[in-house]
């Protein structure tokens, strides 16, 4: 998993490098007096990629310098054991080996982000520094069940947390900008761990992350 995720990421920065290179000698016609670099992150939607899953994610930002913003992004994933093993039985039916509990987490980031350079930088690329804490809830319910029907046996509990990431916006119109931020979170379970299959206890829900986004500007 680890180096699927820093494989897409390699990719990635390198196609962002390539279309920064494509568009350097490109112009588009100054038709109002909106300076971009005033324009400010107002909310973003996006995809969190983790060791442990992957699901949709809504951020919010409140401006507090002229390059830095606070953050409140919540996500939501499905959880896996890097321990999981997927069996297929004689009927072609896939089933993962001893698993106990489906997971499921909620985190809420809240941070602060900075563009350091984004005074200084002409282009429509900046480097992304961000920082915070992560209440997150986790959900898990019993696997032996069906999907909907564990539902009503779902029991929770709550992990605590910080983050740090970098990352990159890439700007190339008054109203959007696409990012991409490699986080690394570390957020322990309060008052003991989930086990996702049996004999292996999760006490840590976090992990390195890869986050893609949109954010709108204003």
């Amino acid at each position: 998993m680890k180096s699927l995720i820093i494989i897409i990421a390699a990719g990635l920065l390198i196609a962002a490098a390539s279309s920064q290179q494509s568009f350097a000698q490109y112009k588009i016609p100054d038709k109002s007096k909106v300076d971009t670099k005033e324009l400010r992150n107002s909310w973003g939607v996006g995809l969190d990629y983790s060791e442990g899953g992957f699901g949709p994610m809504i951020a919010y930002y409140l401006p507090s310098g002229s390059n830095s913003d606070f953050l409140f992004k919540l996500s939501f994933s499905g959880y896996s054991d890097s321990k999981e093993i997927q069996r297929t039985d004689i009927n072609g039916n896939v089933f993962i080996e001893n698993k106990v509990n489906r997971i499921f987490t909620m985190p809420l980031s809240i941070g602060w982000r900075v563009e350091p350079f984004k005074a200084d930088l002409d282009g429509s690329f900046n480097p992304v520094f961000s920082i915070g804490m992560a209440p997150t809830l986790v959900l898990y319910n019993p696997y032996d069940q069906e999907f909907f029907s564990a539902i009503d046996d779902t029991k929770t509990k709550f992990a605590f947390g910080g983050f740090t990431g970098i990352g990159f916006t890439y700007q190339q119109s008054e109203g959007v900008s696409m990012n991409m931020n490699f986080n690394y979170y570390y957020t322990p379970i309060i008052g003991g761990g989930v086990y996702s299959v049996e004999n292996s206890e999760i006490k840590n829900i976090g992990g390195f992350q890869i986050s893609f986004g949109v954010n709108f500007l204003n």
